[in-house]
């Protein structure tokens, strides 16, 4: 059964009663249209979630539940010029739960910024979409540090084998492909495919495969 979540990072269990502004009330009556009494779930984005009941501009906490990450996945993902792909691809990697997600350049990302405040949104968007009690670090970036990222998925790679590898940290490159001077930097290189995968599909691929 879906239980509406909304997305609030200053509760905490200290708190039994919790006011609502307008555009959290304004998306829970009139978009999911939930009525007073209803439960809704509340959630912190580090682990917890809190459930409770709506009395008019509040949330009335009942119970709530900590929850801990299975993994601490940090990914590099370029821009994409569409952007509803953009946009899918992110709120996919805040549903699987990623740690750290770095958004930036590389040499043929496509010459592309959204706003870190639209990027935000689509996150929490997501995270209330999802019910998921994790927000994930969001950075933007003009370069990769290849000191946190040295993995990548690149179709000259060896095939990622779960069992044997453990990598928490990877990026992933923008459909244009990696440089030659690019893919030198990283120590690893792992695929998914034998063949050319979307940039968006690639990074839920990954994640996927990792988690």
């Amino acid at each position: 059964m879906f239980t509406p979540t909304i997305f609030l990072p200053e509760v905490d269990s200290n708190k039994k009663k919790v006011s609502l502004d307008d555009s959290k009330i304004h998306h829970l009556k009139n978009v999911l249209r939930v009525k007073d009494f209803d439960i809704v779930n509340i959630s912190n984005g580090v682990g917890e979630l809190f459930l409770g009941h709506l009395v008019k501009d509040h949330v009335e906490i009942n119970s709530q539940k900590k929850y801990s990450r299975k993994n601490e996945i940090s990914i590099f993902v370029p821009y994409l010029r569409e952007k509803n792909r953009f946009r899918f691809m992110i709120e996919k990697l805040v549903e699987l739960n990623v740690y750290r997600l770095f958004i930036g350049k590389t040499q043929n990302s496509q010459n592309t910024k959204f706003d870190i405040e639209k990027i935000h949104n689509w996150a929490i968007s997501a995270v209330e979409q999802s019910g998921t009690p994790f927000f994930p670090k969001i950075e933007i970036t003009d370069s990769i540090n290849y000191t946190i990222f040295n993995s990548c998925f690149d179709i000259s790679g060896e095939t990622l084998d779960k069992e044997k590898t453990n990598v928490n940290a990877f990026a992933i490159g923008p459909e244009g492909g990696w440089t030659n001077e690019e893919l030198s930097n990283f120590q690893y290189k792992y695929k998914i495919s034998d063949f050319s995968l979307r940039t968006e599909t690639a990074a839920i691929s990954a994640v996927s495969l990792i988690m």
